[in-house]
């Protein structure tokens, strides 16, 4: 099996001096760290409404956005369960902190925090960090704790799923709603990543069937085609009222952000919303 490597030292006028050389399977070691240190930058700016100070600070800036989506989301359920394929270290527990507090509202009340993720150190810490929330993880994907929850998973996640079309089609049949990006090609494709990982990218034509067979209402935006055979977008899905209440959120917080263009942007309120519009999907 291929194996991962960490190196630690100093760096100077481009020489480096090596510290410490570790081999082995640390994508763990890797990962673990990073999102940590977004807990530890949204904890630290969890008090404060510098928005655009923060974002140059986190790992990945878009993940603002993603949040912001989840926050909508779990805001206007009445059942308050989330469920993240891949939670990691549930960073969305800090986000939305966040975004209570940038808003000055009350907490959501009492939130189900259920995931799974194939690390056991992910798992590990999620046990042990937030003994005060009511969070339980698992090692493989629960439907059962998926049931009526609000969902999400990391585009780049769903990729590493061989049958990610299959564990789509029972995501969107036991949750109530939620989001999430995705890569399609035109042809099947498979990618090696130098991490160890292997991408496997479902086509445009699955993902077309799978949605024109639900009973779900979706929302497709930041619609991104490559070359003739690729389409990139972020997807928020659920009942007609949980869409046109998403609609009606968004369009409220335009107009109460309008302007404050920096913001508009953070939160990905500047994206078009094409509700049920499968044909843009066609390249």
């Amino acid at each position: 099996m291929l194996k991962n490597y960490l190196e630690f030292g100093t760096i100077q006028n481009k020489k480096k001096r090596i510290y410490e050389l570790k081999k082995g399977f640390l994508y763990d070691w890797y990962m673990l760290p990073r999102y940590f240190n977004d807990l530890y930058i949204l904890d630290k700016f969890s008090k404060t409404k510098d928005l655009k100070k923060l974002s140059t600070k986190l790992h990945h800036k878009e993940d603002l956005k993603f949040n912001f989506v989840i926050f909508l989301l779990l805001k206007n359920s009445k059942k308050k369960i989330f469920y993240e394929y891949g939670q990691t270290l549930f960073e969305k527990i800090f986000f939305l902190k966040l975004f209570l507090n940038f808003f000055n509202l009350k907490p959501l009340g009492d939130i189900k925090w259920r995931g799974n993720d194939i690390s056991k150190l992910f798992n590990f810490f999620c046990k042990n960090f937030y003994k005060d929330l009511n969070v339980k993880v698992f090692n493989n994907f629960s439907v059962e704790n998926l049931k009526n929850s609000i969902f999400f998973a990391k585009g780049v996640t769903l990729l590493y799923l061989k049958n990610n079309i299959k564990t789509l089609n029972s995501i969107f049949k036991n949750s109530k709603s939620g989001c999430f990006d995705i890569s399609l090609v035109k042809s099947k494709k498979n990618l090696h990543l130098n991490t160890g990982k292997t991408l496997y990218f479902p086509t445009i034509n699955e993902f077309i069937k799978l949605i024109k067979k639900s009973d779900k209402h979706f929302i497709f935006r930041n619609i991104k085609k490559s070359e003739k055979n690729k389409i990139y977008l972020e997807v928020i899905y659920g009942d007609k009222n949980t869409t046109s209440k998403f609609l009606k959120e968004t369009d409220f917080y335009n107009k109460k952000f309008k302007n404050k263009k920096n913001i508009i942007k953070l939160f990905g309120l500047n994206l078009k919303n094409h509700t049920d519009k499968i044909n843009l999907l066609k390249v």
